[in-house]
């Protein structure tokens, strides 16, 4: 009798913690400030759910640190530190003068690849628990993403190749040189992408409303998120017109097409690498 009884309040008071998360409508959250499209209110939103403890965000590229920035708006407006960098000299030099009123941040000049980037994290001061990771890179942002093994933020938002859905695997083939010619040749899908997270411990909570990042918890703050199925399948976004017109570009650079009027002044003249695309990653 006493074991019925026992599962009778077990049913009407069940256990503290043992109700499941309501669901989080993290694309209703979505709004822009300084970010390209809606990032700013999402990473707000993303950092009620999950307290943050450093206060400290990392974004690489990031271009000039205020147009399209995923992280001006936590250094402006809520205090945060950061650590930013860019391969562009024209804009690392813009980065580092609209940051100099901001002694919390760190901006540099780099090139990143797997081989560095926890280099460069280490001579600058980025916290092992660092908050947010933002890889934008336009190229190998799977590999370097794969290399970052010391440091555990609580969330990464990754730039994703929407234009191979779910369950297609693909990652561009690993070159140290690669750069977005703005062809569609970049990055990785949102299947791989999801994989490799899985492997580092973290879920797919999200993938923006413009298809153009992927966003990934810890694996121990997923269930404040409420999500039933975060499959890639469940979560995926095709590309909009918006992303068509920003990501889908006429070839340049590449296979001796030559690149358009001043691109060459962004990395290298004609610098040409062949496009290989890897589909079992």
């Amino acid at each position: 009798m006493w074991a019925v009884l026992f599962s009778c309040a077990l049913l009407l008071f069940p256990a503290q913690g043992a109700a499941a998360a309501q669901p989080v409508d993290l694309a209703a959250s979505e709004r822009k400030i300084f970010s390209q499209f809606g990032e700013d209110g999402l990473i707000e939103k993303l950092f009620e759910i999950i307290e943050p403890t450093s206060n400290f965000a990392v974004e690489f590229g990031a271009a000039d640190g205020v147009k399209d920035s995923n992280v001006r708006n936590l250094v402006e407006n809520h205090g945060w530190s950061s650590f930013q960098i860019e391969g562009n000299p024209g804009l690392a030099e813009k980065l580092r003068k609209n940051y100099e009123g901001f002694p919390g941040t760190k901006t540099l000049h780099a090139w990143v690849y797997p081989g560095n980037i926890e280099l460069l994290f280490r001579e600058n001061d980025v916290p092992d628990d660092l908050d947010l990771l933002i890889i934008d890179i336009d190229s190998n942002d799977y590999y370097v993403w794969r290399a970052i093994r010391d440091y555990k933020p609580k969330v990464v938002l990754i730039e994703v190749n929407p234009h191979f859905p779910p369950p297609q695997k693909m990652v561009i083939d690993f070159h140290p040189m690669n750069y977005w010619d703005k062809t569609d040749y970049y990055g990785a899908s949102l299947q791989s992408l999801y994989l490799l997270g899985k492997e580092k411990g973290y879920e797919l909570v999200h993938h923006t409303k413009s298809s153009t990042n992927a966003v990934f918890v810890a694996r121990e703050y997923f269930d404040r998120f409420g999500i039933a199925d975060n499959s890639p399948e469940a979560l995926f976004r095709a590309p909009g017109e918006l992303t068509t017109q920003v990501f889908s570009r006429a070839p340049q650079g590449r296979s001796g097409t030559p690149f358009a009027e001043g691109n060459d002044k962004l990395h290298w003249k004609a610098f040409d690498i062949e496009k290989k695309f890897v589909f079992d990653r």
